[in-house]
């Protein structure tokens, strides 16, 4: 069971992050849509929010409870960090569980990337700087780097923890035989071993439950997912006449983008359930009152699942938040589950769909 808070408007169930006894808000508010719009490069920028955008949205998240915030050294270039530090030195420190990771490139040299000593102790001292802090929380690994040992990155992770200057270490996006390898290379040999993974979850992509999903729970490591509703289809927003359509303003679900995103969710001829779980998910919705981003949400939570909310709008976070008070039934968990067909595995990077 969680615990709950409830102080004005922060309402909110806190769990444990994963074997750790440190206690987490069950949403995480995601630093990826925080920064510059011009700084980001996934096609459109409108859902990119700007510095003032992003202070009322972080305002508005501890105002409703959410003390865990996820983040990147390379989100807007830096700019995300640059801006949640900004905001927490408003407050205590200790109330919010900083996340935020290491990997991908900063620059075009030969050291400007991965996952070496050399290249983790940097950023994280860069990370430092921009937070405006002299420890995270959470410190993960963004993908895995095949030109690393796993026992020199989980060195360096173990020294940083070590020096107080992290508290706990996690992964993000990699195969489930990379993260076992990663945990157990760590548990025989020392090192710190990781608290957390996060990966793509939700309606229409739920191959994370043939592997990852066990593993976690078999060794209580917090799962949490990014792209809950589908990068927004399981919004009900792209559905229209029985149909998905694709929209205009948001290449990343433009199936001639080649993004992940548009090749697992809006390609319907390959993938035809996905137009019936999205009419479901709005059935539901309405018969509970509820909008279908929460139903997809509460799915989520049903799940125990922590998912990472990115939005550039305060009405965004709050509908997310509302979804802890819906309570889905069996029946309803059965129905939203039944036309799912199992899909590729997502590997990323890169994200290779085979034909």
């Amino acid at each position: 069971m969680g615990e709950k808070a409830g102080d004005g408007d922060r309402i909110m169930d806190y769990v444990n992050l994963g074997w750790s006894g440190v206690k987490v808000s069950k949403i995480v508010l995601g630093g990826m849509s925080f920064g510059e719009p011009s700084l980001q490069v996934y096609g459109s920028s409108s859902w990119v929010a700007t510095k003032e955008q992003a202070l009322r949205v972080l305002k508005r998240a501890w105002d409703l409870g959410i003390n865990f915030i996820d983040t990147a050294n390379v989100y807007s270039q830096g700019k995300s960090e640059e801006i949640i530090g900004e905001f927490i030195k408003g407050y205590d420190r200790e109330e919010f569980v900083i996340a935020t990771k290491v990997y991908f490139p900063v620059g075009s040299g030969p050291n400007d990337r991965g996952l070496s000593r050399k290249h983790i102790m940097w950023q994280a001292r860069e990370s430092l700087r921009r937070l405006g802090t002299d420890y995270i929380d959470l410190y993960q690994i963004h993908r895995w780097d095949y030109g690393t040992p796993i026992e020199e990155t989980l060195a360096a992770l173990t020294d940083l923890v070590r020096q107080g200057k992290v508290r706990y270490i996690g992964a993000s996006s990699m195969w489930t035989w990379q993260f076992a390898k990663m945990y157990y290379t760590a548990e025989f040999k020392g090192y710190e071993k990781p608290v957390s993974i996060q990966t793509p979850y939700n309606l229409l992509y739920r191959e994370e439950e043939r592997e990852m999903i066990p593993f976690c729970r078999a060794h209580n490591i917090a799962y949490m997912a990014y792209s809950p509703t589908a990068a927004g289809v399981l919004s009900g927003r792209y559905y229209k006449d029985g149909k998905l359509v694709e929209p205009e303003d948001n290449p990343r679900l433009q199936l001639r983008s080649g993004y992940y995103g548009a090749k697992i969710y809006m390609d319907a001829e390959r993938f035809p359930e996905n137009v019936e779980i999205v009419r479901r998910v709005i059935e539901v919705a309405k018969n509970k009152g509820a909008t279908p981003a929460q139903i997809a949400l509460a799915w989520l939570l049903h799940k125990n699942v922590l998912p990472i909310i990115g939005t550039s709008k305060v009405e965004h976070l709050e509908e997310a938040v509302g979804a802890l008070e819906i309570k889905l039934t069996d029946d309803e968990i059965r129905y939203l589950e039944e036309p799912y067909r199992p899909k590729p595995v997502l590997h990323i990077p890169p994200w290779p769909i085979p034909a």
